[in-house]
Order: structure tokens, then sequence, then C-alpha cells
């Protein structure tokens, strides 16, 4: 099954964006939802309670009209029987009342009505009767009383019945409230981790490739071009691992072609420095004739320049053969006392020279290691050169050699080159252990062509060890070269 493609920065951002989008759409509904319910509910209280309460109020009010004009009534009555206007008030009030009647009965409960009909029927009797008897009347009076209190306890009763129906109601209104916050908090809650996550996921498919990317372009940039491993994530990211895996293999085929350029350089310069070297060697030794003792300090510079160029020449010879992958020449049951001393013999002439000392602490005995003895007392050599070079007069330089055990329960052969220097710039530390770069550590000593550091880590690594540096400071600079204890037998093995 071919898989599947990633996508792009941009569409997963616009993905992202749409999620998000979609969540407070979410919000909005279920807050726009729930002020709808809430505003149904208050529409309903307004249409279908307040507005039969309008309608039993002027109800109420014909009804109360009627009432006033029959006590109205009673009293002019009183004071004047033969007076006729009480009438007219009782038949305007009664015919107001029944206009009333008309348009809001069917709005009004059954109640309030059977109250109501029975002003109309009071104002028709007090009608009906010529003059004003039946407002005289003992009993009349009595029944407008019983209809008052009929009246007022109907209206009240209803009063009640209408705020318990709306406190039903704004209890409903109210649940819908916190229903809708419920769901809002809820969704907001939501779409708050569903942001984090989406910006969390995005960041880390993001930056964890960028920064491993970033990782493997320092390493490039430090010389080892292995191939670059995969990442995951936006297809922007897929096409900068491709371009920054051409850029490897652009930088590996340079680099193979400098090593093959230094390679045929050396190859071609050893011949005539060997000429060269012998031929010093015949004239000192007066082959040629005598030598005068002018003629032997210049025979005995040119030669030591001559050994000098010798020893760059067959470190470029050693540093191409050792990046090729090509096998060392690895002798069995090798003393690693006698390969430091030979080195420290081949350095004690320029140590003398300075004032500087230098000394072997060795820690117990050391094991016999299988080793390329040459290449590992250059590499011995090359360390104690430098620190020679970087002490200051009259100090020493101090190579203990000892015996440690990993947390692998393998031995290793450990030697510390210890100078008495200014220390390692900070800023070249990072970079100490990198071909050709020569910088001067120590006043009026020019730096050499940065060859030295980076052979001796050649040297170690083709012998499955290291070279690292231990510490440096003003008090002086410690390297350590590590040489596994390795035999025949257990290479065989491996």
């Amino acid at each position: 099954m071919r898989a599947s493609r990633p996508l792009r920065l941009s569409t997963r951002l616009a993905i992202d964006n749409a999620v998000l989008g979609g969540l407070l759409f979410v919000l909005f509904a279920v807050m726009l939802l729930g002020l709808l319910r809430m505003h149904g509910m208050i529409s309903d209280i307004r249409d279908s309670r307040l507005s039969t309460v309008d309608a039993e109020e002027a109800l109420h009010r014909a009804a109360w009209g009627i009432e006033v004009a029959l006590r109205h009534g009673e009293g002019a009555c009183a004071d004047d029987p033969a007076n006729a206007s009480p009438m007219e008030k009782i038949g305007a009030a009664r015919e107001n009342f029944a206009t009333v009647f008309a348009s809001t009965a069917s709005q009004t409960p059954e109640s309030l009505r059977s109250v109501v009909e029975r002003y109309r029927a009071l104002a028709d009797r007090a009608l009906a009767d010529p003059g004003c008897a039946f407002l005289l009347a003992p009993g009349t009076e009595a029944q407008r009383l019983a209809l008052d209190e009929e009246l007022t306890n109907a209206w009240i009763d209803r009063l009640q019945e209408l705020h318990s129906d709306i406190d039903a109601r704004e209890d409903d209104a109210r649940r819908a409230g916190t229903v809708t916050a419920a769901l809002g908090i809820a969704v907001a809650f939501l779409a708050l981790v569903a942001a984090a996550f989406i910006a969390r996921t995005t960041a880390r498919s993001v930056a964890a490739p960028i920064a491993m990317l970033a990782k493997e372009a320092m390493r490039l940039g430090e010389g080892d071009f292995s191939p670059l491993p995969r990442v995951s994530g936006p297809t922007e990211i897929e096409e900068l691992r491709r371009d920054l895996d051409r850029l490897r293999e652009r930088l590996m085929e340079i680099d193979q072609l400098k090593q093959s350029f230094l390679a045929n350089v050396s190859h071609e310069l050893r011949s005539p420095l060997g000429r060269l070297r012998e031929a010093l060697s015949l004239v000192a030794d007066g082959t040629c004739g005598p030598v005068t003792p002018t003629q032997t300090r210049v025979l005995s510079l040119a030669s030591r320049a001559c050994e000098r160029e010798v020893r760059i020449v067959d470190a470029l010879l050693d540093m191409s053969r050792l990046r090729a992958g090509l096998p060392t020449k690895r002798e069995t049951a090798c003393d690693v006392d006698r390969v430091i001393a030979s080195a420290l013999s081949d350095e004690a002439l320029d140590a003398q020279e300075r004032g500087i000392k230098v000394e072997l602490v060795a820690d117990g005995t050391a094991p016999l290691l299988d080793i390329d003895s040459a290449l590992v007392e250059r590499a011995i050599a090359n360390l104690v050169r430098n620190a020679v070079s970087v002490s200051r007069p009259s100090t020493r330089v101090d190579v203990v050699r000892r015996v440690t055990g990993t947390e692998d329960g393998e031995r290793v052969v450990v030697i510390d080159v210890i100078d008495r220097g200014p220390g390692m710039p900070e800023a070249i530390r990072m970079q100490a252990f990198r071909p050709f770069l020569a910088v001067s550590v120590s006043a009026g000593r020019p730096g050499g062509i940065g060859l030295g550091l980076a052979f001796a880590r050649e040297v170690a690594r083709a012998h499955g060890g290291e070279l690292r540096l231990v510490s440096s400071s003003e008090e002086g600079t410690t390297m350590r070269l590590e040489l596994p204890v390795t035999t025949t037998r257990a290479r065989s093995a491996a």
C-alpha cells in the first residue's frame, strides 16, 4: 500500500483553523439557540399571559364602573328620591360593560366572567325598577358588597395564578439560561483544549524535525557526511530534508575530491622530500666532504625542517587513508608504554629547546594492545608537540597513562596529555578537532596547519577509541586519548 503523502504546512494550518472555526461556530450556535429559547419564553409570557391580563383588567374596570355608578346612584337617591340622573349613569356604565364584555369575554376565565355578569344583572334590575326603589332597598347594598368581595377575591386569585405561571416560566427561562451557559462553557473549554492540542501538535510537527535538521546541518558542518535520518512532518520539512541531503552529497563529493587531491599532492611530495632527507643526511655525515661547524648547524636546521615537512606529508596521507575507511595495520601484543616512550623521545629535542620538561606517569602495568603502533605513536607525538608548543617556558607537560573500566565491563587504556598553557579559547573548543583549524593560543607561537588534533582523533576512532577535550582553563588543557583493550581473538569473535 502506498504511504500517504504528508500535508503541506499551509494546508495543515488551514485545517486546524477550520476546526477551531467550527468549534467557535458551535459555541455561537449554542449561545444563539439559548437566547432564542429565552426570548421565546418571554414572548410567550407577554403574548399569551400578559395580553389576557389586559383583557381581564378591562373587564374588571367595566364591572367596577357599574359598582361605582350604583354606589353614586344610591347616594343621589338618598338625597332626592325623584332624581333621575343616577339611572343615566347606571345605564352608561351598563352599556360600557356590555361593549367591553363582548370584546374580552373569550379571553377571561369563567370564574371572573360569572362574577362580572352578576354586576350586569344588578345594573339591569336597577334600570328595570322605577325610580330609586331598587337602589334604596335594604338588600341592594348587601348584594353589592358581596359582589365586591367576590370580584376582589376572583381578581386576587387570578393575579396569584398569573404570578405562579410567570414564576414557572421564569424558572424555565433560568434553567434554559443555565443549560446554555453550561453548554457554552463546555464548548469554550473544548475549543481551548483543541486549540492547545492543535498548537502543540503543529509546533511539535514543525519544531522537532527542524531542530533535528538543524542538528544534522551542524554535523555536516563538522565534516560528518553520514546519511541523514528520516523525518516526519509537513511537505515543506520533507523538501528541506531533501535539499539538505543533496547538500550533504555535494559536500561529500567535494570532501572526497579534497582528500584525493591532498593524497595525490602528499604522495607527489613524499618522494622528493625523501630524497632531500637522504641528501641532507649524506652531506651531514661528511660523505660529500668535510663539513664546517657553521654548515653543520645549517644542515641541522634544514634536516629538522625537512623532517617537519615529512611528518606533515605522512599525516596527510594517513588522514586520507583513515577517512577512506582503509583498515589499520595492527600489530598484536604491542606494549603501549613503549609506544608512548618512543613518541616522547621524538619530541624531546623541541621540548628541551623551549625549556619544557615532559614527564610520563604510568599507573600500574598496561595490557598489551592490538594497535597500529606507528599511527598511535604519531598521534601521541602530535598531542605532546601541541602541549609543548603552548606551555609556558620552564614548565612541564605531564603524560599520564592508566587503565580504567567502562560501564559495559570493558577495559580502556587512557592517556592524558596535560599542558601548562593559557588554555584553549572558548570560541574554538567545539571545533578543536576540525582539520586545518590553525589557531595560535600562545603568544609568539604561530599556529600550525591544524592537523595534529584531527589526525590524533582519526587514529583513536580507527582503533575504536576516542580523543576528547577533558578540560581547558588558564592553568592548562587536558587532552584524553582512549584506546580500548582488544585482542585479535575478541575482534574475530566480533
